[in-house]
């Protein structure tokens, strides 16, 4: 958290509402969806809190443990899926 400026209310926030999706490695990746951003911003949490909270992402192992954390990519609001169709393709 420290070396990618990551708050702990933020990393709190996406672990507390965020949305788990499957990640690799029998870990889930936390997110938070828009539609828990409207509900939390309707809910009068801090709006600064919660726009800092959309843009970090969470990686937790089965036992519950925090892997890693680290912010979104620019133009990547979803997980990544490793099953694409064009991964492993040549190109000539």
């Amino acid at each position: 958290m420290a070396q990618r400026s990551i708050r702990q209310d933020s990393l709190e926030l996406v672990l507390l509402h965020g949305t788990r999706v499957k990640a690799r490695h029998d870990c889930e990746e936390y997110i938070l969806s828009g539609r828990t951003v409207r509900h939390l911003t309707a809910a009068g949490l801090d709006g600064e809190m919660i726009a800092a909270a959309t843009k970090v992402r969470a990686i937790v192992d089965a036992a519950g443990n925090v892997v890693t954390c680290y912010h979104q990519r620019k133009g990547r609001s979803r997980p990544f899926r490793s099953n694409s169709c064009l991964r492993n393709t040549k190109y000539m």
